[in-house]
This record gives C-alpha cells, sequence and structure tokens, in this order.
C-alpha cells in the first residue's frame, strides 16, 4: 500500500501524467491527504465505514513506478452519479408507426458498489505484465478480504476525446449546463459533487436529439483506456448500459462473486523448491506444471503482490471456497515457488497465500 514515505515519489509519479487524473493530484498537501486516507483504510475490520480507499503503489528496485486503487464504496457520503441508457418505444396505430429511441437517466445505480480506478503505469516501464499487476492486484485485494465490500464492484473508462482534449458529448451536454469545460468541472468533481446535484439536467437527455459526433461517443472508452476494459472483461465485467456523467464513458460492472480472481484463487501454503525439483501436481499426475500467476499475501497494512511462475500442489477445487476472505479459509495445499517469490512479498515458508493461475489471456 501506499504510505507516506511515498509523498515525493508519488508526486513525481502524478506530474507525469499527461491526462486528467482527478484521483492523483500533483499537490504535495492534497496528496499527503489521499495518502493518509490509504493508510486509515487498512483498519481493523470493526472500523471499515465503505469510505476506505485501497492506494496501492508499484515498486521496482525502490522506485514507484505505477498505482491502482479499490474504493470500498461510492456514493456513501456524496451522491455518485452516472447515465444509464434506456431504451423507450413510441407507437401509432393510425399511422402504422413505431419509433424506438434511446435516453439518458442520470441515476445513482452504483451507490455502495466498490470502484477500481487510480491505474498508472509510467509509460517507460509498461510491458513485462505490469499493467496487469497493478490491475489485478486490486481483486486479489477483495479476494483476500471481501467481507469489506459490498455485492457489486464498478469502474469508469474515461470517454472518448480528441487529440486536443475536447469531448463532443461534453461539447453537446455538461458545457450547456454547468458552464465549465470538462478539465474543471472533472477537476472540481474530485472534492466537490454539490454543483452535479445543483445543475444536473433532472430529465432525460434524448441520445437521438444530439449532434452525431456527440452520439457516436456515448459509451465509448478513449483509445488508451481500451486495454484496461480488455482486463476487466477478462476478470467478469459487463457493459449494463451505464455511462460516465461527464464524458459518456464505458462504465463496466461486475458482482464481486463473479470476478475471476475470487472464483479461481486458491490459499495455499508456500513451499520453496527449484523448477526443475520433481513433485506431483495436480494439473498434471507426476510432473510439476510451472504456470504463471498472481501470488498476494492476506493481510491488511503487509498486503503485497507480485508475479511470479509457481507450480500447485495437492490443492482441493479451486475458486473463493479457498480463498482468504471467505468463511472457509484455510490452505487447500501447497504452492512451489522460487525464493525470488519469498523476497518480494516478504515472507517465510510456510506462509499462506492466495494463489491466481494465469489463464493464456488475463
Amino acid at each position: 500500500m501506499a504510505t507516506a514515505a511515498d509523498l515525493d515519489q508519488l508526486v513525481d509519479l502524478a506530474s507525469g501524467i499527461k491526462e486528467l487524473m482527478t484521483t492523483m493530484p500533483r499537490n504535495s498537501e492534497r496528496m499527503a491527504e489521499r495518502i493518509a486516507e490509504g493508510e486509515a483504510s487498512f483498519g481493523p475490520i470493526q472500523d471499515v465505514t465503505g469510505n476506505e480507499i485501497y492506494f496501492f503503489v508499484l515498486e521496482e528496485d525502490g522506485v514507484i513506478v505505477g498505482t491502482s486503487a479499490v474504493y470500498a464504496a461510492v456514493g456513501l457520503d456524496r451522491p455518485f452519479y452516472s447515465y444509464k441508457i434506456a431504451k423507450r418505444s413510441q407507437v401509432s396505430p393510425e399511422l402504422d408507426v413505431r419509433i424506438d429511441y434511446r435516453v439518458l437517466q442520470p441515476v445513482n445505480d452504483y451507490t455502495g458498489s466498490a470502484e477500481v480506478g487510480t491505474l498508472y503505469l509510467a509509460p517507460e516501464h509498461r510491458g513485462g505484465g505490469r499493467g496487469r499487476l497493478l490491475s489485478l492486484c486490486r481483486f486479489m485485494f477483495i479476494a483476500a478480504h471481501q467481507q469489506r465490500f459490498g455485492q457489486r464492484v464498478m469502474a469508469e473508462m474515461r470517454g472518448w476525446t480528441d487529440d486536443s482534449g475536447a469531448s463532443p458529448f461534453w461539447d453537446a451536454v455538461g458545457a450547456k449546463f454547468y458552464g465549465l469545460d470538462l478539465h474543471a468541472a472533472d477537476l472540481r468533481s474530485g472534492h466537490d459533487v454539490r454543483f452535479i446535484a445543483d445543475l444536473l439536467p433532472p430529465y432525460p437527455i434524448f441520445i437521438d436529439l444530439l449532434p452525431e459526433e456527440a452520439q457516436r461517443v456515448v459509451g465509448m472508452a478513449n483509445t488508451g483506456s481500451e486495454p484496461a476494459a480488455a482486463m476487466l472483461r477478462r476478470q467478469g465485467f459487463r457493459n449494463n448500459n451505464y455511462v460516465d456523467i461527464f464524458d459518456a464513458g464505458l462504465c463496466l460492472d461486475c458482482h464481486v462473486r463473479d470476478l475471476d480472481t475470487v472464483r479461481r484463487s486458491e490459499l495455499l501454503t508456500l513451499e520453496l523448491a527449484d523448477e526443475d525439483a520433481p513433485a506431483p501436481n495436480r494439473r498434471s499426475g507426476d510432473t510439476p506444471v510451472w504456470l504463471p500467476a498472481i501470488i498476494s499475501t492476506t493481510g491488511l497494512a503487509d498486503f503485497r503482490v507480485a508475479q511470479a511462475t509457481v507450480a500447485v500442489m495437492s490443492s482441493g477445487s479451486s475458486g473463493s471456497s479457498g480463498s482468504a476472505g471467505s468463511s472457509e479459509s484455510s490452505s487447500t495445499g501447497t504452492v512451489l515457488a522460487g525464493p525470488e517469490l519469498a523476497a518480494d512479498l516478504q515472507v517465510e515458508p510456510g506462509t499462506e497465500l492466495l494463489v491466481y493461475v494465469l489463464a493464456a489471456k488475463s
């Protein structure tokens, strides 16, 4: 997790982000507040309020190169707005005419849902599975601590903008109601949503009455967000016809129990071994099968995640029945791994770890 000692590095990292990212403030004071909120969130379960921010950093050789976060529940202390795309029909029997059209209805349907966000990886460190690790570490934390979250988790994808950062949807809708440019509205929404409640048009917006360019981008993810959206879909996220209130960017959501990480992760006991060591493996008879995996500890303040090649031995059935956040939180077998994994996670042999063996495309 991010700590106060990471402040200077996080401000430097945020300063290099070209696109607007309200959850990564470039101001030291606001970043310190964000880190403090995150540190306080990793407290005992009895102190959970639903407003927790679990803020993670990716570190390589002592240098922070990326971030991601889970927001335990949106909309509890201040409204969380989205547009719901609804289909409507009108029929005139006399004229034998049927008209089908779409509207955008302002809603608070995601209230109480967890949100994943703040995903950023410095450009020079992209590749090598680092982005996947940053993204999946959030779901590993959810799998290990399901009791801290509600039934649903959602994600907002940045909406489509042109090379100058202009949003056709904002220009057609938001600019006419809020009296701000998109950048200013986004910045303000990071700490104040009262203006949204005051100025948000209360009636449905007819998509077919918008300019064609604005219609085209409703429910689209920005080009730079498409890889993140694809990764979320592989975890089980689906498009349920919600879009962002400002730029109409794609919103995806999933029941926590249906997350692939939650379904297939296993609580296993660490055993150190060389990859050439013979040992039985449940996936291939008497020969160990070494597979890429995401592995995490199961604690709170000491929660750590790494990727490594491992062999799973003598486990029971996979799935959340063996994950640390479920009611049955005892180890179901052994995971063989090299000493580098133990060093990365700062654990000893015999430690129970949550293991998520990666599919061919995760």
